[in-house]
């Protein structure tokens, strides 16, 4: 192999790097039941690519929501579910032209009748080099249920890669 085709191999290899999914170590031992919020799953590439920005809360104690979740993390991470006692909560920022975007649960608090539940979604800036391939930014994470409503909040940020 010549040089010109190594530097385009890492090059590519450090382009894609950055766009693979993470999950939390499951190993460590919480307590989920007095955990403000935990991430379970967050990627940009999910299964499926088609998608409209939306966010979905999940019950434990609902039958129903327990097998829609199910459904949608095999759809989004070609995965088995966990299992849950409380609320999961799927965000999705729906579908982009190309990679750089994220979303994240940034805070989950108590506001009287309701949880508020804060989503940065962030997208590249004029600056920034991302990979050119749809993409359908989603987060995957475990809330405590307390019974409440729950209500988004969504914040939006252009990241500056100057």
């Amino acid at each position: 192999m010549n040089k010109k085709s190594i530097l385009f191999l890492l090059s590519a290899l450090m382009l894609f790097s950055g766009c693979t999914s993470s999950i939390t170590d499951n190993k460590k031992e919480r307590d989920m039941k007095d955990a403000n919020h935990y991430i379970i799953k967050t990627s940009q590439y999910p299964q499926t690519t088609q998608g409209t920005k939306e966010f979905k809360v999940y019950h434990s104690d609902i039958k129903t929501d327990v097998e829609a979740f199910k459904k949608e993390y095999l759809k989004l991470t070609a995965e088995k579910a966990p299992s849950f006692d409380g609320n999961m909560v799927i965000a999705k920022s729906g579908e982009k032209r190309n990679g750089g975007y994220k979303i994240s649960v940034t805070e989950v608090k108590d506001a009287e009748r309701y949880t508020e539940v804060s989503l940065l979604l962030e997208s590249p800036g004029k600056g920034c080099i991302s990979t050119m391939a749809i993409t359908n930014p989603y987060v995957v994470a475990f809330i405590p249920d307390d019974h409440k409503d729950v209500k988004f909040i969504e914040k939006s940020i252009e990241v500056d890669c100057k």
